[in-house]
Order: C-alpha cells, then structure tokens, then sequence
C-alpha cells in the first residue's frame, strides 16, 4: 500500500506545482531558441493570468513558427496538466525530455510520475532512474524515489490505476447454453462463435439420452449504430458441423476466406493435436475444407489464427519446436501464386520463454493484440498490444486493470473502427456459463483509423483476358497487393490505414483491358456504421480495347473552372502513364468533354485546356510525344442528360480514343 500512496504523492505534487506559482522556463539545449519568443511570453502571461484558451493559441503560434522549439512543448506539458489532460502533458513532456533531458532535471521526475499514474512502471522506471542522475534536481525526493524504484510493483500499480472497462452482454446471441470463441468480420456483418449445447441424436428417438455438442454458428447482425446487435444464430451447415472439432475463425475484409482451427484426437495415444484449415466463399456457399500449406507441422500445435484484412499476412499460435518457449506466435505471407510462404517466428519482443497465444491483427493490419503469460502482468495470461511499427514490434503494452486480473485472459477482437472489443468470459456471469461480452476500448490502445473499401469489377461479356487481376498500390512505397475478386458478383474489399489512404489506388491488372482506376477519394467516402470509419464504393471496368473506340479515365478532377488537377488525379494520370508504358505500341488521343452548365465556348476551351494538361501530364511521366494528343470537345458529346446533376457529373469526363493498338 505505500507504494499506491506515493505513487498519488508524486502525481499530486506534479499537479500542484503546475498550479502555483508563476510559470518558469528551463534551460534550452543547443543554439535555436536561446531565450523565449514572444509568442512564448505571451503564452507564459496568459497561463499565469489563467486564461487557458489564449495561452494555448500562444504556444501554437510559437510551434508553427519553430515546430521544434522547447519552451513550447515544455508550456505545452504545462498547460495540459494545468487543465487536466494528463496524458497530453505525457506526451509533450516526453518529446521534450527525448530532446533535451537536462531543459528542467525535476521534469524527468514529472513524466515518470505521469507515466507510473498511467500504469506504465517501466516507462517511470526509466525516467526516475534519469531523474537520479541529473546533478541538479530536487534531491529532497531522492529517499521517495529510491524507495519506489526498489518497491515497484506492475500489479499493485494497475490496481491504483484501472483503466475503463464496462463489460456488456452482446445481445440476442447469449444463450442458455456456451457461447465462445467469437469472431466478428471487418465489415460488421456477421458474426461467427462456438454453441455447445445439449440435444438428443434424432435417429434414436425421443427418449434418447442428452448430450453435449459443440457447433460452429453464424449470427447475422441486426444493427450496429451504437453497439453490435445481432441474431440468436444457428449452426452452420455443410461442410462445416459434420466431423470436426473445429472454431476460432479469422475472415478478410472481403468474407470470402475464413481461416479457423481444426482439433482431433488420436485414437491410438489419446492426444489431441490442432491445425489450420481454409474454406472459401463463392456462388452463396462456403467451399471444401482444406489445411493451409506450409504452415501445419505434424509434430506441433497450430491454432488460433488471425488473417491481416488482405488476406496477405495469417498470425497463428503454435508450439513447434525453434521457438522462445511454450506456444509463441508466428506469421505466414501470402505469396504471388496463392501459397503461404514458411512461418516466421514473431521474435523476443512479442514471445517470450513461456505462452503467448489468442493474437488478433486488427483490419489496420500494424495492431497486435494477444495474451501472454510471459509479460510482466496481473498474474496469469495478460492481455497485451503491440504495434508493427517499423522493423520490429514495439514493447507489448498490457491492457491493464480490470481488463486483466489474476486470473487467465485469452482472447480479444477489436472492432473496425477500433472503439470496441470482443471477448468470451465465463467468470462475469458464472451461472450462465460462457457468454460473448463486449466493452468500449479505451482511446491508448485502440488501433489505427481505418478506411474500408469495397469494390465491383464488371467484366464486358467479350473480355478475353481470364486472369485478370485487381491490384491495390501504395504509390508511395510502390508495395502491391492482388485483392481476391468474387467470380460471382466481382466484388472484392481493402482495408487501409486513413493517414495513409490518400497514397494508395485500387486499379485494374489485365493485359488487353482499358485503363481503369481509382483513387482513394476520403473526401467522397461515404460514413456508415461504425459511424467513424470511412466507407468507400468503387467500382473497376474489364473492357477490351479496340481502335477508334474512347474509354474514360475513371475518377479525373479537376478545380471548378480550371484545368489543374488535385492531387489525386495527378496520382491518377501516373497510374495510366504506367499503363502507358506497358502498351508501348499504344497510341491515343486524350479527351475533355464537359456539362452544359455555362457559356458553350467557354466550355470548350475549358475542356481543350484539360485534356492538354492530362497530355503535358502524361509527357512529364516519360511517355512519348508521338503517342499522344488532345482535344477538347466541351458540352458537344454529352453521354447523359444535363438536366440532373447525376447526368452532369457522367458528361464532365476525361477519355482517352485508341489511335493504334
């Protein structure tokens, strides 16, 4: 207990010595920002005065003037604990101590008293042991801090600290009966679980005796605007519920690969042994049951899977022999041709000596989130979050208390949008057995905002080209990734970071098909539920190129009245250069056709001027003068009618005319 109330001793010193007294600058490091600016002092009058939202305009002021500068990040630390948000002034304070720990020595004593009221001992751990070495701090806390470092404990910490955590029943699927290992898809749609119940085998009658059967189920959701509601659900019928002990699943983006485990016994030696199989969704029916390449071992345990929303990364849990210890977590890449490439052990900062298991790899495809007995903890399996955020995952975070307590956690989906997560627990209500709970994730572990993207290829009945592909690129990096196309319906889904979407472009891959593409356009996504991720539609064309024959280039902006592109389109334009440069022999004409709206001469030398800009564009990527030229044909060629504004959006359009194939 002497630890909890120190802990409280040193937050609430941090917070009364921001609150009194006037606000003093420390010492810079390095030449910029020798003295305060005057925005700084002007910042430093108006926190001193009280007035918060003038001080605050102040400081930010300061920073676009020098994003670097010092003293604004050290007010900024300030003005955040002076107003309560204690995790801001966490995170402005540790920039600037990174930068310049001797700026105020007491203020690596602030952070790591921020950082072990947060929970986190071995990030204060870190920032005390700093604090110890700075010649001229506040040694009248040396004995306090000294004691701490040598007491502190991570479970009696998270005890002081809990973390918000309101469980709930998810509605409707809650039987009488167990219900578990649940698995909601990215989009929200449906969600899948394990039933076990009682019946009696129908072929012998009524009178014959219960028993328990576990099944595999499907439960349709009936809302989600505020918290998922769903059906009672029902068993799933062929091919899955018929020999196996299988659940646990894992879906794409797309619900048309589930990934899940399957269980049997030996019957010779009365082992059990687990392994990963696949099914596929097409024509309105889930396929054949197959085991996933290159990833079961005889010998070892493989369960538990988690597929990156792409269908391009599968995380699983496994004993094979080469590991840390116990069950570590291993990934497999989904390769060119179809295959799984050779798993790969997630490495000593995920896995430990003993069991790391149940990981989910949330639709932002960098989140982590496992259980672990290995990690520092309440005791028994933690849940935990890592982020894949650069060469090698970054230190699990433990979810804290009560999400974890001394009892075993294993087990947790988050959301798409990241705001709630998913678990089965038989402790919060024993005398109903295992239920499906859901509770709001708090904002420091939520995962990254997402943009869900979902598509139609429409094949033109005379396409000759079978193995076309839908590709989604991030122009930045120039990583591809092939989406998995329904032969059906042509649908297919992505699901991509939002500070990272306006990068990327979903186009058509197809050796004797029209251009056709598009960017991510956040601007033009539509909000659904979860009302805070981006939902987008786009839809590709399949169409044979043939001379004299014009084929827009899909998704073209340009500025009201002007010719310049946004960035989007540019991004676009280099996109139908590459497929320039991938028909060498292709030459064509680019057009600019515009509504009616305004003056028709006008129009005409507006879409002139457009169509040339995408031409000077195109020279600018490196295609050849020879094989191209423009003209502008402005509301002559309407393709729909001027009189709604659906119809004038299909009539300002850019096309390009095959000149020669």
């Amino acid at each position: 207990m002497r630890r909890i109330f120190i802990v409280f001793a040193l937050l609430l010193a941090v917070k009364a010595s921001a609150q009194m007294g006037p606000v003093e600058l420390g010492k810079h490091c390095g030449d910029d920002h020798r003295s305060a600016t005057k925005q700084i002092q002007k910042a430093i009058r108006a926190m001193n005065q009280r007035d918060y939202p003038n001080a605050s305009v102040y400081i930010g002021a300061a920073l676009r003037q020098n994003d670097e500068d010092q003293h604004a990040l050290y007010l900024k630390g300030e003005l955040s604990i002076r107003t309560k948000k204690f995790h801001l002034a966490e995170a402005h304070w540790k920039q600037l101590v990174k930068r310049c720990p001797s700026y105020k020595p007491d203020l690596l004593y602030a952070v790591g008293s921020l950082c072990m009221a947060a929970g986190r001992n071995d990030e204060a751990e870190t920032y005390f042991e700093q604090w110890l070495l700075q010649a001229n701090r506040e040694t009248a806390f040396d004995s306090e801090v000294k004691g701490m470092l040598e007491e502190i404990n991570l479970k009696e910490t998270f005890l002081a600290n809990p973390v918000p955590y309101d469980p709930k029943p998810a509605r409707n699927v809650n039987t009488r009966w167990d219900e578990y290992l649940g698995a909601l898809t990215p989009d929200g749609s449906q969600f899948y679980f394990t039933r076990r119940s009682k019946k009696r085998n129908k072929y012998e009658g009524p009178a014959s005796p219960l028993r328990s059967v576990e099944e595999f189920s499907l439960a349709n959701t009936l809302s989600s605007a505020n918290s998922f509601l769903f059906e009672e659900g029902t068993a799933l019928s062929a091919p899955f519920n018929t020999k196996y002990n299988e659940g646990g699943p894992t879906i794409t983006a797309d619900n048309r690969l589930m990934v899940f485990t399957i269980c049997e016994r030996d019957e010779k030696t009365g082992q059990q042994n687990c392994d990963l199989y696949f099914t596929t969704f097409s024509y309105g029916v889930w396929n054949g049951i197959r085991p996933v390449p290159n990833v079961n071992l005889p010998g070892s345990w493989e369960s538990q899977p988690s597929i990156s929303p792409n269908g391009d990364v599968l995380y699983f849990s496994s004993n094979r022999k080469g590991g840390f210890g116990g069950l570590d977590l291993y990934k497999s890449k989904r390769q060119a041709d179809g295959t799984w490439s050779i798993p790969e052990n997630l490495g000593p900062t995920i896995n430990t000596a003993k069991n790391e298991k149940s990981p989910f790899i949330h639709p932002d495809s960098e989140s982590l989130y496992f259980a672990s007995d290995g990690h520092p903890g309440m005791g028994g399996y933690d849940l935990f979050k890592s982020t894949d955020d650069g060469p090698e995952w970054d230190k699990p975070q433990n979810l804290g208390y009560p999400i974890n307590t001394e009892k075993d956690e294993i087990g947790l989906m988050v959301t798409l949008d990241g705001k709630q997560a998913y678990f089965a627990s038989n402790k919060i209500n024993k005398a109903n057995g295992w239920d499906i709970y859901f509770f709001n994730l708090y904002e420091a572990v939520q995962p990254e905002e997402v943009v869900l993207v979902k598509g139609t290829l429409t094949k033109d009945m005379f396409a000759s080209d079978d193995e076309a592909k839908v590709v989604l690129k991030n122009s930045t990096t120039g990583e591809t990734t092939t989406l998995q196309v329904d032969e059906e319906s042509g649908a297919f889904a992505a699901v991509v970071k939002k500070k990272e979407a306006d990068a990327f472009v979903i186009k058509l891959d197809a050796k004797k098909a029209a251009f056709s593409a598009a960017p991510l356009r956040l601007a033009l996504a539509s909000s659904g539920p979860p009302s805070d991720v981006s939902r987008m539609e786009i839809k590709l064309e399949q169409k044979d190129m043939a001379e004299g024959e014009s084929y827009p280039i899909p998704n073209i902006l340009f500025e009201t009245n002007s010719d310049r592109l946004d960035d989007l389109s540019e991004l676009l334009v280099a996109e139908f250069a590459e497929f320039l440069s991938g028909n060498p022999h292709l030459k064509v004409q680019i057009q600019g056709h515009t509504d009616n709206i305004g003056d028709a001469a006008a129009n005409l030398n507006l879409s002139t001027r457009r169509a040339k800009r995408v031409t000077d564009t195109l020279y600018g990527y490196g295609i050849d003068a020879s094989r191209l030229s423009s003209k502008g044909y402005g509301e002559s060629r309407p393709v729909a009618s001027n009189e709604t504004e659906q119809g004038r959006a299909k009539n300002r359009r850019t096309v390009f005319v095959v000149q020669q194939l």
